[in-house]
């Protein structure tokens, strides 16, 4: 491939992804550096990406409209536009819905017209598992288990998000794939999401907080599993929605368990209130993204959470700066 758009290219699984592409010509990303979470580690994985010789950065907010016509240039001859940039989170959605809506349903309408516009052959659109809600013991089938009322409000911006690009598309050849992924981590994670939140307390002998009793269960996917799955999706020709998680689940005590084991350290856990909308279980079925795809993931968390802890021991100084922090209260 000549030349890939990745937008959310600062953002947690952008940045992993465009390290394995030396393979493509022209890599360009996109990013609002927007501050849904601390600012400072989109700017050191940005910083780390500048040194590729086949990447090139553009500061640009795909909602907004404007912005997007002022460079819709960068869209022409595009082989692939990976669309990754979103504002995650379900709780805190409530805070703030406008947002949601706008980068998550607005920004993709946005980028599926200029698809339309240039004609570009493929189309993934990166989605989240929180569209299923809690499954319970049940696994998650793509276009069979969504719900018709999306739990959430970041659930509801990324379901809409993904039937008006659809909806836009359906009179091209533009094959649209879309990855729904589960519960991600690893090095250079997001701040605000458990594991990395959880090592760095622990490293740091810091009060750990967790929010509820810690047995809710997550289908928790390492972030080298997911970019193969795009990988796959890439080398795919078709269109389809696909699940990219683990098909199991550990609760929040036994990560906490294998982190203490990976560093030696007690955890200081602080029990708090339950967070909104918090699920109890969301378990994918992966049978698709296996037949079709021939992915699964390959990563255990014992490995995954090794790695990801020696990553932060290796990387503290230029931590250092980062808040692990989120207030999950509505």
């Amino acid at each position: 491939m000549k030349k890939i758009i990745v937008t959310g290219s600062c953002g947690f699984i952008g940045y992993n992804l465009i390290n394995s592409l030396s393979h493509v010509e022209n890599v360009i990303g996109i990013d609002s550096l927007n501050n849904a979470y601390d600012n400072n580690l989109k700017k050191l994985r940005l910083e780390n990406l500048n040194n590729l010789e086949n990447f090139k950065y553009l500061q640009l907010n795909f909602s907004d409209k404007n912005d997007l016509h002022k460079n819709e240039s960068i869209f022409h001859d595009c082989d692939v536009l990976i669309h990754l940039g979103a504002r995650a989170g379900v709780r805190q959605s409530f805070n703030d819905p406008e947002k949601y809506l706008m980068d998550n349903t607005l920004g993709t309408i946005n980028l599926s017209l200029q698809v339309k516009e240039n004609n570009i052959p493929k189309f993934i659109i990166a989605s989240t598992s929180s569209i299923y809600g809690d499954t319970g013991e049940q696994l998650a089938v793509e276009n069979k288990d969504e719900l018709l009322y999306p739990p959430s409000i970041y659930a509801s911006t990324k379901s809409f998000g993904e039937i008006l690009a659809q909806n836009i598309l359906e009179d091209t050849n533009t094959h649209i794939q879309i990855p729904r992924f589960f519960t991600v981590y690893g090095p250079y994670g997001r701040p605000d999401m458990s594991i990395l939140r959880f090592i760095h307390w622990i490293c740091k002998g810091e009060k750990l907080i967790l929010y509820g009793d810690g047995n809710q269960r997550r289908s928790f996917t390492y972030v080298d599993d997911i970019v193969n799955g795009l990988m796959a999706l890439m080398e795919y020709e078709g269109s389809g929605t696909f699940n990219f998680g683990s098909n199991e689940t550990w609760s929040l005590n036994e990560v906490i368990e294998i982190i203490e084991m990976n560093t030696g350290k007690k955890a200081d856990i602080s029990f708090e209130k339950r967070a909104y909308k918090d699920v109890d279980i969301v378990l994918p079925n992966l049978k698709k993204s296996n037949n079709i795809l021939n992915w699964k993931p390959t990563t255990n968390i014992k490995d995954g959470i090794m790695n990801t802890v020696n990553w932060y021991l290796a990387n503290q100084e230029k931590l250092k700066d980062i808040k692990f922090k989120y207030d999950y209260e509505k």
